[in-house]
């Protein structure tokens, strides 16, 4: 009978892993966010996720841009802001939000003023490895109007907590330290012009719907 090899060993290990990563995330969406979700949502407009009926405001936070500037609260006072939590190691989830993201906003630049066009911000889970210069990079592949935003592990854990963002290391046996990815929430959050959270777009995200819901939530205002 012949044993198994290392390589037959790493490779159960990664589907292992890609099983409890599916499941993790099912129960921590539909166990934690979801429910808060729906606690502060009774608004009467029909979207593709949440409007909440009371903006919910969030304390002051601390972060650096993809051009190396100051990212806080204010930032997200003046205009509508799209905001999710991603890595620019991410397989999938990522590429995907960023691109409907992008098919999104050019949708909505043939339809609005450009006063009303939204920021969209991508917020780094992954500060270990997003430095400035590779979130500048990753974002500018998508849309050079993005803005992707790190700062340090305890600010941003902060801010994942106060938004119910759920983020969750998740790494291989026999892979070497910096050989890991990130289970996180795909939601996109809407912020109002007064930097208050206003909606949940649920994934997975599709520009035309979420034109839609944009524009939606734009003439309850």
């Amino acid at each position: 009978m012949s044993v198994p090899s290392r390589k037959h060993h790493v490779k159960l290990a990664l589907i292992i892993l890609s099983l409890f990563v599916g499941v993790a995330g099912f129960v921590l969406y539909f166990g934690v966010v979801r429910p808060y979700q729906q606690l502060h949502s009774a608004h009467a407009v029909t979207i593709d996720g949440v409007v909440l009926d009371s903006p919910q405001s969030v304390t002051d936070f601390h972060l650096t841009d993809h051009n190396g500037n100051s990212f806080s609260k204010k930032n997200l006072k003046g205009q509508w802001t799209l905001l999710f939590f991603g890595f620019t190691n991410c397989g999938m989830v990522c590429p995907t939000t960023l691109a409907a993201l992008n098919n999104m906003y050019h949708i909505l630049q043939r339809e609005l003023p450009d006063n009303e066009l939204p920021q969209v911000v991508m917020i780094s889970v992954d500060p270990e490895r997003d430095s400035v210069e590779r979130m500048k990079e990753y974002i500018a592949a998508f849309n050079p109007h993005f803005i992707g935003a790190r700062g340090e592990t305890a600010e941003i854990n902060a801010l994942e907590k106060q938004l119910h963002i759920v983020a969750v290391k998740m790494q291989a046996e026999g892979q070497s330290q910096n050989q890991y990815t990130i289970n996180h929430s795909a939601e996109i959050m809407l912020f109002n012009p007064e930097g208050m959270l206003q909606a949940f777009l649920s994934y997975p995200h599709k520009a035309e719907q979420m034109a839609k819901d944009y524009k939606a939530v734009l003439q309850l205002m």
